[in-house]
């Protein structure tokens, strides 16, 4: 009779475990397919929206409250691009020249806040990938020419995607420059997901337009240059090994950084 008992036990044990393994692989397969749904609803509610960004910076534009519009058309920009390049998970249709249309948006407005190194750096995207040239081009010619300064300080930025940049902060002190990078990996999903990012700081005499910054097995150089056709501007070299300089996944500083803001422009 125990021996019967014990089989029953056993039995029901079986069926306890087989019924707590069905429900388990039953809740990951739910999850994940939520996880992906998640993301195609925000990607379409996201890409649904870069008209009514388009719309609002216009209307501000239009009523001359340049901070505002600039707000709506960054947005635009950074959805526009990020919907492009995520066209086969979306239905809003997207187009090189939407993203060009978008970039001279925004450059239009730095450029009405009086910020013209900002609206340059901005044009310039559309020259890099060769679209909507002709108008960025005229819109360029309207902008003074970037003025190179001796003084090295200030913010200096190189394109990450989707509306973010990579940023070198160069601050003056009395006997050095302080620079400190603050740079982004920008993934296919990162305008929902967010980005990668890393950090690193250091140090120039004021008299040196070189600076090294080393980590383990990484070394980046700092060349600062500047010139009558695209002002101050800073070269990055970067080359690591398996540290990756301590930043995350993707992120790397190697690269070309244009002046945008001057020391008396940082906060």
């Amino acid at each position: 009779m125990n021996q019967i008992k014990d089989i029953f036990r056993i039995d029901i044990m079986k069926k306890i475990i087989s019924s707590i393994i069905f429900c388990t692989i039953g809740f990951i397969t739910i999850a994940s397919s939520h996880a992906e749904i998640s993301f195609e609803q925000e990607l379409q509610q996201g890409c649904a929206k870069i008209k009514q960004y388009a719309n609002n910076g216009k209307k501000f534009y239009d009523q001359k409250q340049y901070p505002k519009a600039l707000v709506q058309f960054k947005q635009q920009a950074a959805w526009s691009q990020f919907c492009l390049l995520n066209a086969d998970e979306t239905t809003v249709k997207v187009s090189d020249r939407d993203v060009a249309i978008a970039y001279n948006n925004v450059g239009l407005s730095y450029a009405k806040m009086n910020q013209p190194l900002w609206a340059r750096a901005w044009y310039l995207l559309n020259i890099r990938d060769e679209i909507e040239s002709q108008s960025t081009r005229f819109n360029l010619q309207q902008l003074p020419k970037p003025k190179p300064s001796t003084d090295l300080s200030g913010q200096y930025v190189r394109y990450a995607g989707f509306g973010e940049w990579n940023h070198l902060t160069v601050k003056k002190n009395k006997v050095s420059y302080q620079i400190e990078f603050d740079g982004l990996y920008m993934g296919i999903r990162s305008l929902i997901y967010g980005p990668n990012m890393g950090q690193f700081s250091t140090s120039m005499p004021l008299s040196k337009k070189q600076a090294v910054y080393r980590y383990e097995d990484c070394r980046i150089d700092l060349n600062f240059k500047r010139d009558t056709t695209s002002g101050n501007s800073i070269k990055v070299t970067q080359n690591d090994g398996e540290s990756g300089c301590g930043f995350g996944h993707n992120v790397y500083a190697d690269g070309v950084y244009f002046k945008v803001e001057n020391n008396a422009d940082l906060k």
